[in-house]
């Protein structure tokens, strides 16, 4: 497998290259690696359960098979050789030929070495140290930050990317809803504050074309495994609302990143938001007030790159207790006016605060737990939290967890008892 190109690798996790060089720099196999990968790979998902979902036996499963998770260590070993960490080596080219690598191992150059050293005894450095890395290795990565308002050299401090949900009765057909999404799309490139912008034709071409050619390259695959003798049943990408809608949405992306400077495939950026996000770069979400729209918008900027990237985010207290101070406003403007309960998601309320203040998901929660023990002063109201659910939590928010327990709700005390004095 070549280790050469600089696209962004398939990496879910940029823990996954702490691991992988930990592991070479002991003089670990391949096989080794692949299961400290599986290892990290288990920890990311037991310290993500929330809901009891967990399950080690799958995890045990994904051990004992030789062809599991290697994608994601040839992925990681190839980054490094990219990143000079790693001395370059031949790699499996696919997991049916994994059991002739099982016994190799790789060496560590004195760069790969000296970050090892760092990231051990100074996490935060050195994944600073990464970012700087990435950004000389990744055209991508630094486009992203870019565009989402993390370099010095930025126009917008957010791209905004506008959607379309797909759902009931209220398109007759496919065609209707893409028809209505495309001109959904138009419109709000035209009244503009997108951070991105193109020529009506152009968006109207891009984002039929896409998904036409989606809907087209599915429809062969399920007539050709209509015709196959050991499948009598389509199956792959069934056109579904919630595919037809996640079409619209890899289209959108896709536009949106090329019409901006910095083209770039779905996945890379989904990859791209993840890391952004792990490093307190920038954050996403699908649930800001407004109309709806996936925003992403930047928590710092990283300036420089290599050995000489710099580093200013968006923490602290001061940042903290803005976003607390903010909440009686976008409360009133845009959380409680949605229905008549006083209490609204905590990860709704979250994604409100976070796109006004432009911070970090943990910046907000930090700031939840300090003002709920106690730690903080000034403030003109209170907050109660509840374990209580009002609605399923969406796949790319999580919940806000504290002292072992999980919080779905919150009220604004003063909100609450104004609103009790008017029913008076």
């Amino acid at each position: 497998m070549s280790v050469g190109g600089a696209g962004i690798p398939r990496l879910q996790e940029l823990t996954y290259i702490e691991t992988a060089v930990k592991a070479v720099v002991r003089g670990e196999t391949f096989e080794e690696i692949r299961l400290a990968m599986v290892n990290q790979a288990k920890e990311s998902a037991r310290e993500a359960d929330r809901d009891g979902s967990f399950d080690p036996a799958k995890w045990d499963a994904q051990k004992v098979n030789p062809s599991k998770y290697v994608h994601n260590t040839v992925d990681v070993l190839k980054e490094l050789m990219r990143l000079g960490w790693v001395e370059r080596h031949v790699l499996p080219s696919s997991p049916r030929s994994a059991y002739a690598h099982a016994h190799v191992t790789f060496e560590a150059t004195r760069e790969g070495r000296a970050w090892t050293e760092l990231v051990r005894s100074d996490q935060r450095m050195g994944y600073n140290v990464l970012v700087g890395a990435l950004l000389e290795a990744h055209p991508q990565f630094e486009g992203f930050l870019r565009l989402v308002g993390a370099r010095p050299d930025s126009v917008s401090d957010h791209l905004t990317i506008p959607l379309l949900k797909y759902e009931g009765s209220t398109y007759r057909s496919h065609k209707e809803f893409v028809g209505t999404f495309v001109e959904h799309v138009v419109q709000a490139v035209q009244q503009g504050d997108l951070g991105w912008s193109a020529e009506t034709d152009v968006v109207q071409g891009t984002l039929q074309g896409y998904v036409e050619a989606a809907i087209q390259r599915a429809r062969k695959r399920a007539a050709h495994l209509e015709q196959s003798e050991k499948e009598k049943k389509p199956r792959g990408f069934p056109l579904t609302r919630k595919r037809i809608g996640a079409l619209c949405e890899e289209a959108a992306v896709r536009l949106a990143f090329t019409s901006a400077g910095c083209p770039m495939d779905y996945i890379s950026h989904e990859l791209l938001r993840r890391w952004c996000r792990f490093l307190g770069l920038a954050n996403f979400s699908y649930y800001a007030p407004g109309p709806q729209a996936l925003r992403l918008w930047a928590t710092g900027e990283a300036s420089g790159q290599g050995k000489t990237v710099r580093f200013d985010r968006s923490v602290g207290s001061e940042v903290r207790h803005r976003a607390l101070a903010s909440l009686p406003r976008i409360w009133a403007d845009e959380i409680s006016s949605l229905n008549g309960t006083m209490y609204r998601p905590v990860w709704q309320v979250r994604a409100a605060v976070c796109w006004d203040q432009r911070i970090s998901d943990e910046e907000f929660d930090a700031a939840l737990t300090s003002m709920y023990n106690g730690e903080v002063t000034g403030l003109t109201f209170g907050i109660h939290l509840d374990e209580a659910s009002l609605v399923r939590i969406p796949g790319s928010a999580r919940p806000f967890f504290m002292k072992g327990r999980v919080f779905h709700v919150m009220r604004l005390d003063e909100t609450y008892r104004q609103a009790e004095e008017v029913e008076r």
